[in-house]
């Protein structure tokens, strides 16, 4: 026992925060809440030498933030963001892709069951939503295929259907549904979220090999990409 904890003289966050550093910035994302958490320059160089010290002295107010490990943590820097105008983008942006793909009936009635599936309580149980992606993704076999234009065709019938469907359809909610679905017809994809800091925003969007599906091209280049599922 004493062996382990002298070997654990770092400090990490915890499981649920990802953080990353926009232009020497620290932004946290708390997925127990949905929530971010904003640092300026001065108090990022402060937690930036907790997590990069041995043994280091945590102030009350950030030991929440904290647990040991055997390693000092690395966080991602981003230096340079395009970034993206400041207008409302809640809503889910349609850039649709016209396929000649048909949606078959049965997944046709799987996407309307993911619909309701994660548009009910959407501002809540972030996390577990997360972690269903992540169970899904993990114990299903292994995805093999890299089919675009099918995963395009089903970008289009999730907005079309979200028309005439109860609740409003937004990046987080569309992205969670087609990342399900799409893990569960074994095609192999991403999901990002992504931000600014100024002025802030967060977007959620899925790519297939660094190919967007349905949403701005550029949103890698023009974005912190924060968690990627």
């Amino acid at each position: 026992m004493l062996l382990r904890m002298f070997s654990l003289k770092y400090y990490k966050f915890k499981k649920d925060y990802y953080p990353i550093i926009i232009e020497d910035e620290l932004v946290v994302l708390d997925i127990c809440s949905n929530n971010f958490f904003f640092f300026d320059k001065n108090e990022s160089l402060e937690i930036l030498n907790i997590t990069s010290s041995v043994h280091p002295f945590i102030p009350d107010h950030l030991s929440f933030f904290f647990e040991k490990s055997k390693l000092s943590l690395e966080i991602i820097a981003f230096d340079e963001i395009n970034g993206i105008d400041n207008y409302s983008w809640s809503d889910v942006k349609f850039f649709r892709k016209d396929t000649n793909l048909k949606i078959s009936i049965y997944d046709k009635s799987l996407i309307i069951f993911l619909y309701f599936a994660f548009q009910i309580n959407k501002n809540s149980f972030f996390k577990y939503k997360i972690n269903l992606l992540n169970f899904i993704k993990r114990f299903l076999e292994k995805p093999s295929s890299i089919n675009i234009n099918y995963a395009n065709s089903a970008a289009n019938y999730i907005h079309d259907i979200s028309k005439y469907l109860p609740f409003r359809l937004k990046c987080l909610e569309f992205s969670f549904i087609l990342t399900a679905f799409l893990y569960l017809k074994r095609i192999n994809c991403t999901m990002h979220i992504g931000v600014q800091k100024y002025d802030f925003l967060s977007h959620a969007w899925v790519s297939i090999e660094n190919d967007i599906i349905s949403d701005s091209p550029h949103l890698s280049d023009n974005l912190a990409i924060i968690l990627s599922i």
